[in-house]
This record gives C-alpha cells, structure tokens and sequence, in this order.
C-alpha cells in the first residue's frame, strides 16, 4: 500500500517539522522507469527491474501485488539466477533537481523484505553532483564512490535500511517499513542516485529488497515566501477535480504575474499557465498533483486529486 506521496506533506517527529514533497517515485509501473539507466554488469540477466514484489508465503517464493523496485536473486519466485555469487548490478535515477530547495532535505523510502530471515534489509545511496563541467555522469563516477584508491570498499554514509529492534519488519512480509535519511548536504544542488547491488559477503549492499516508494521532501525553498497564516490562502474550490481545476486566489498573490505550474508526483512539471480562476487539467490522467502558484515574491503549494 502506498503511504509516502500519496501526500504531498511529509510530518516528521524526528526533524520536528513538515516537509513538502519535490521529488518521488511509486514504481507502480514500467514507466516509472523511465529515465533510469541498469547495469547488469556480470551479464546473468539478473538485475533491477520494476514489477510485483516478491516474498515467501511459508511455502515458497510468490509475487505479491505492490508495484516496486526490486532486485533479488530470483528471476521469478521459483528460479534462481544463474551467477548470483558474483551479482554486480546498478540501477541510476534521473537528475533530480534540488536547485530550488533549502533547509532539511529527507529522502523517505519504504522497504519490504523477502524472507523472515531478512531481519535488516539496506541499500546504500550513493549521490553523484552535477558540475557545470560534468552534468551527467557515468557509471565509471559511481564505481568510483564504492572504493578507495587501494580497491577497499567504502561505505556510502547516506543508507536505506529498516529492520531491527529499533525499525522492526512487521510479521506480514508483504508490507513496508519507512526509513528516512538526512541529504540535506545536497540542497540546492542537482543529484543523480545509484544502488549497487553485489554479492560479496559482508559487503555494504545485500540482495533481496523490494523498494515500494521513493521520495525526497524539503523543508523550505529558495526565493520563495512561505504563507503561514491559514487566513487568506489561495483555496481550491472544488477537490477532486474533473476537467478544471477552481481556484480562488490569496490576496497577497499579485494577480496579473502569478504563474500556475502543476506537477506530477515524480516532481515533474505537466502543466504551466498564467493565473485563472479555471485551469483547464482535462488532459492530465487521474492521479495525485501538486499545483504551485506564484508572482514571484510568495509561493503556494496546494494538493488536488483529477478524476
């Protein structure tokens, strides 16, 4: 079940403040893939991919029904790969634009595991930067983070992993557990993330994870004035919505320069228009959106759901 961006504000008791959504994926189909790169580098066609999670029903290996990101040994639930002892296998997201954020940045994920023995499940996160020299990068650039110049391996210091006493699994292994990492060392920057996944024993990385939902959460934005009264926000009129989205405008928005921008949930612009009463979203596909408006001085960030 999906629990991260379904909601466009992440509360978080940890950091003591809400965070609002700038980036994620459900991984709920094959096109949310898009824009990934994979590296099956020891060539057994066994890798990252998107589709049912896998776990054990006590029997035997299954697929149940969430939409993930999965890598596992398995191929399907009743096979092994071929090679496995020697899994060497990357998966690189988008470029994901934090250029407009500032304070806490979180990365939220939410975990499943494959097996009751799976008692900690983690995946270590290693964050390439764009430069104006090198915007995108190789995979050579994120082999390089995993080891130093005498070829030990090096941890990453950002990591996804639940389980354990303090993050435990529920019994139920077709459900996911939230962890959060700090990447605020990155606001303002534009990112690019890789998971490895290798077979080496005790190495930073293990097998057999089934990722539900990524997303990355700010806690304020660059050049933007947060409204923080309730009175006078610009409202919604009508939620969900059909064919137009109906807003009413804050007072303190100037309206002939205030700009309506609507975002996906993978933080992707869909739409951009100038401030109307009636926005015309018939086009969109059903789902979850974020609609941004602003004159340039202060910024509204409001959630709508298009039937």
């Amino acid at each position: 079940m999906k629990k991260i961006i379904l909601s466009s504000v992440l509360f978080l008791s940890q950091l003591a403040t809400a965070q609002t959504l700038v980036w994620g994926n459900t991984f709920d189909t094959p096109a949310d893939l898009q824009g990934w790169t994979f590296h099956d580098l020891n060539n057994n066609s066994n890798g990252w991919l998107q589709g049912q999670n896998i776990y054990h029903n006590g029997t035997s290996m299954v697929y149940g029904t969430a939409g993930v990101l999965r890598h596992s040994i398995n191929l399907v639930p009743t096979g092994n790969a071929s090679g496995f002892l020697a899994e060497n296998d990357w998966i690189i997201s988008p470029q994901i634009d934090l250029t407009n954020t500032a304070g806490t940045i979180t990365l939220a994920a939410y975990i499943g595991r494959q097996r009751t023995t799976h008692t900690t499940l983690g995946r270590d996160l290693y964050i390439y930067v764009s430069t104006p020299q090198k915007a995108v990068p190789e995979l050579s650039d994120f082999q390089a983070m995993t080891v130093d110049t005498a070829g030990n391996e090096l941890p990453s210091p950002y990591k996804i992993q639940v389980g354990g006493s303090d993050n435990p699994f529920p019994t139920d292994l077709t459900q996911f557990v939230q962890d959060l990492v700090d990447i605020s060392a990155f606001a303002g920057k534009k990112i690019y993330i890789g998971l490895w996944s290798n077979r080496k024993p005790n190495s930073n990385n293990i097998q057999n994870i089934n990722i539900d939902e990524i997303a990355i959460y700010a806690s304020a934005f660059l050049g933007t004035k947060d409204v923080k009264t309730k009175k006078n926000l610009t409202q919604i009129a009508e939620n969900p919505v059909k064919e137009t989205l109906k807003l009413k405008l804050n007072p303190e928005l100037k309206e002939k320069t205030a700009v309506v921008s609507i975002y996906n949930v993978a933080a992707q612009k869909v739409i951009t228009a100038q401030y109307s009463q009636s926005i015309n979203v018939a086009e969109l596909s059903a789902g979850t959106y974020i609609a941004e408006i602003t004159d340039g001085k202060t910024t509204e960030r409001l959630k709508f759901i298009k039937k």
